[in-house]
């Protein structure tokens, strides 16, 4: 791969165009899915695009390990990292340790802090705060009596967010806090978004801000605990001990940036799916129980994760490479959404597709734990908005975040007509 290529791959600009992005991915599944990567600005890795060399890696946990890489970073990020780090942690060589950055046994043992909270039965306490939640941003489309207005700003983006903070325990004056400071984090290779033009120390404040407002809000439920998940962080006990002011923090952040971007990506660019494919809509109007496969189908389709790093802890032989001990290697799940050696027609949105084999919430030990909370969130929201709305169409240029980690929208103009 050229330069000019390896510098594509990693340009937040270029993940930000679907077809240029797609395109690329095509061709490395076919002419070299297990691929070193030397970008001009950042360490070399291993790109993988293939479905199945994907879930290879993320099974082997003992093997390619989370602790030393998790992200894309340049150089000069990287570099803008250390010297921040000591000022900021002083005890860890990262300024933030979440479960997604930590090996066995610390993920299992933090992980577990919430599981309960998060996984399979444990989020069916909240159907009936999310149906409220759903009709309440229905009822704020009423507001627009069939006007256009920016669908991602007025209702992807709020509504997980009010959803995960409600969770949380934030309260809603603060909400709009969280949602600024998680667009400028993961927006941060935006030039709409960034605090700053160079992101080389963004993040860092940023992290301050966030750190700042979980620090005191641990303190306070440690000393008034409330039925939140708030409490449930600030009085956790992973190794049955109290849980670090690093990995306390981390936890609330991780929780209030990715809990709610992500599923607002989904919830954008699964009704930029609808209307670029009319025909989905009208089925899924005409037969509603198609509503658990139309959200599989968007969360293949959008794959808000761009990737993951993992790092080799010993020489591993994959496909016809051999991934030297110390190398990078990054998880493009957007590519394994699109691999028709999985997927029939893959560039082909449908609601009805089954199997769906996808990796939106990637696979193995550190699949995402927020993944029943997300399914739940989008179903119930599209059931209210199939009953409720009538027409979808377009009303001007849709607009992505340029991200190359996590990637949503910035602007997605509709009109839409609702049910008298």
């Amino acid at each position: 791969m050229s330069t000019e290529l390896a510098d594509a791959l990693v340009s937040p600009a270029v993940h930000a165009d679907e077809a240029r992005i797609h395109a690329l991915f095509s061709e490395l599944r076919r002419t070299s899915p297990v691929h070193w990567t030397q970008p001009a600005d950042y360490r070399p890795f291993w790109a993988l695009t293939r479905h199945a060399d994907i879930m290879e890696v993320s099974r082997k946990n003992d093997v390619f390990i989370n602790s030393r890489r998790l992200n894309l970073m340049t150089r000069a990020q990287e570099a803008a990292a250390k010297r921040a780090t000591s000022k900021f942690s002083g005890k860890y060589d990262r300024m933030y340790r979440t479960v997604a950055h930590m090996d066995n046994p610390d993920h299992r043992e933090y992980r577990r802090v919430t599981a309960e909270w998060f996984m399979g039965p444990g989020v069916r306490k909240f159907e009936a705060a999310v149906a409220t939640l759903a009709e309440e941003s229905l009822d704020h489309i009423a507001t627009f009596g069939g006007e256009p207005f920016d669908y991602a700003r007025e209702v992807a983006n709020l509504f997980p967010l009010r959803v995960i903070m409600s969770i949380l325990g934030v309260p809603r004056e603060d909400q709009p806090l969280m949602l600024r400071l998680t667009q400028e984090f993961f927006g941060a290779d935006d030039a709409d978004l960034g605090r700053d033009g160079t992101n080389t120390g963004q993040h860092f404040d940023l992290l301050r801000e966030f750190f700042d407002y979980f620090t005191a809000m641990a303190a306070d439920r440690r000393k008034s605990p409330r039925d939140d998940l708030a409490t449930v962080i600030a009085c956790g006990r992973p190794y049955d001990g109290p849980m670090g002011d690093l990995e306390t923090a981390s936890y609330y952040a991780v929780i209030a940036t990715a809990g709610h971007d992500t599923t607002a990506a989904v919830t954008a660019g699964g009704l930029l799916a609808l209307l670029e494919n009319p025909n989905q809509w009208q089925k899924l109007r005409a037969v509603p129980e198609k509503i658990k496969g139309a959200v599989e189908e968007m969360l293949r389709w959008v794959s808000p994760v761009k990737h993951f790093l993992r790092t080799a802890r010993e020489d591993y032989r994959l496909g016809d490479a051999t991934i030297a001990a110390g190398d990078g290697v990054a998880l493009f799940y957007p590519s394994a959404n699109r691999d028709d050696a999985v997927f029939a027609d893959p560039f082909r949105f449908d609601i009805e597709r089954t199997p769906n084999r996808h990796l939106a919430f990637g696979f193995g030990g550190h699949m995402c734990l927020g993944l029943s909370l997300a399914r739940l969130e989008l179903t119930i929201f599209l059931r209210a908005f199939v009953r409720r709305v009538d027409s979808i169409e377009p009303a001007g240029e849709v607009q992505r975040i340029h991200a190359n980690l996590v990637g949503g929208f910035k602007a997605l103009p509709v009109r839409l007509g609702l049910v008298h």
